[in-house]
């Protein structure tokens, strides 16, 4: 079996979606399957970045450089161009060996349109892989527009089936858009990326630790700040610390927070980990943290980094909000709390590091969890047998 992924994320490395391909791409060719990914994402020219490679089995394919400094006329006929580039990959690709099932991982209706009906024309199986609900949701809003729907009807009649993160995205799909054949891949990890990985013998400060996108809309970050802010006096050793690069507006969000608890010595601003770091910096920490708030976007996806976490030996405080309840539960795998509440949340930043015996307990029964439930050869031999019938 040959699978391509067509989407627009940087790789090899990138953000929390690149890793989630990455992931069950690595799965998918632990369980024998020819995989190649094609990405129209920019490379800036003079980066080292070269246009096509291969990472642990996974064959990727980018589209074409782009000067760094091109503006926005300039920019948007490149964006055009590597659309286009990526396309003619695809499709030379399905020429030289039948790609048996492509994965469109995006939403974006311009994107869909332009891509799956010349891919349909050539005969290749199209899917859609979604971990989130379309925009304007991903904005905060309650719905989609129905002009917005009927599109999607539209360009979803082309599809095959549909690969979803929870059952929530897949009830909307099916009620709001049409019914396909649906599997759910939950988060899926890498696992041998912890295997050998152990805990410092020396931490200039013991922290606590929140890693992602930083985005607010996503993650309310003020969240952890406040709790953190109302036991920062008992526990003065421990400092929080924010991995990740958000954008100016949420910066500025986050900073404001934080000078308005007088926190700038104890709370610090990481900037994104690199990617071969992740594992040891989540190892290291006391406590990782997440949090999401109460809205329709969280009620559709489930926390990537929740894998990762539960991967690291490190004890784990999540919200209660979509389908996390799931998968794990609390005092058992996590430490869960409902969702905005810092004081909730600061209770059980301060059970945990009064607890010691029994959070490492809890976060050894994580792992264990994590390397079955969130295994990516696992989860992805799930997903080859549903291809199969479909």
């Amino acid at each position: 079996m040959k699978i391509g992924v067509l989407c627009s994320y940087k790789f090899p490395e990138g953000m929390a979606p690149s890793i989630r391909i990455l992931s069950y791409c690595r799965g998918l060719v632990e369980n024998g399957v020819n995989v190649e990914i094609h990405s129209f994402s920019p490379v800036i020219q003079g980066s080292n970045q070269q246009l096509n490679g291969t990472i642990d089995g996974v064959k990727y394919q980018l589209s074409t450089y782009r000067k760094n400094d091109a503006n926005t006329l300039i920019g948007t006929v490149e964006h055009q161009w590597r659309k286009i580039i990526c396309l003619s990959n695809v499709i030379k690709s399905h020429r030289q060996q039948k790609i048996d099932y492509l994965f469109l991982s995006f939403d974006k209706i311009s994107l869909l349109f332009f891509f799956a009906p010349i891919l349909y024309i050539f005969g290749i199986k199209l899917l859609f892989i979604g971990d989130e609900f379309p925009e304007p949701i991903r904005k905060l809003r309650s719905s989609v527009p129905k002009s917005q729907l009927l599109l999607y009807r539209i360009i979803h009649k082309l599809l095959c089936g549909r690969i979803l993160m929870t059952n929530e995205l897949k009830k909307f799909y099916d009620e709001q858009v049409c019914p396909k054949p649906t599997f759910i891949l939950c988060s899926v990890v890498k696992t041998s990326r912890f295997t050998n990985v152990v805990k410092s013998d020396y931490i200039d400060r013991p922290y606590l630790c929140y890693m992602g996108n930083m985005m607010i809309a996503k993650d309310n970050i003020d969240n952890i700040i406040d709790a953190f802010s109302i036991v920062s006096e008992k526990f003065p050793q421990y400092e929080l610390r924010l991995y990740g690069t958000p954008n100016k507006d949420d910066l500025a969000f986050v900073q404001k927070c934080i000078e308005k608890h007088g926190l700038s010595d104890r709370v610090k601003i990481m900037g994104r980990a690199d990617f071969g770091e992740v594992p040891q910096i989540l190892c290291d920490a006391t406590i990782l943290l997440t949090s999401q708030p109460i809205t329709k976007r969280a009620a559709g996806g489930f926390p990537t980094k929740l894998a990762e976490y539960m991967l690291s030996h490190t004890p784990a405080i999540v919200t209660n909000v979509g389908e996390i309840h799931n998968y794990v539960k609390d005092g058992e795998q996590v430490y869960m709390v409902p969702p905005c509440n810092p004081i909730k949340y600061a209770e059980k930043i301060e059970y945990i590091l009064t607890h010691p015996k029994e959070s490492r307990a809890v976060s050894d029964n994580a792992y264990q969890l994590a390397m079955t439930e969130f295994n990516a050869k696992v989860a992805t031999q799930g997903l080859v047998e549903f291809l199969n019938r479909i």
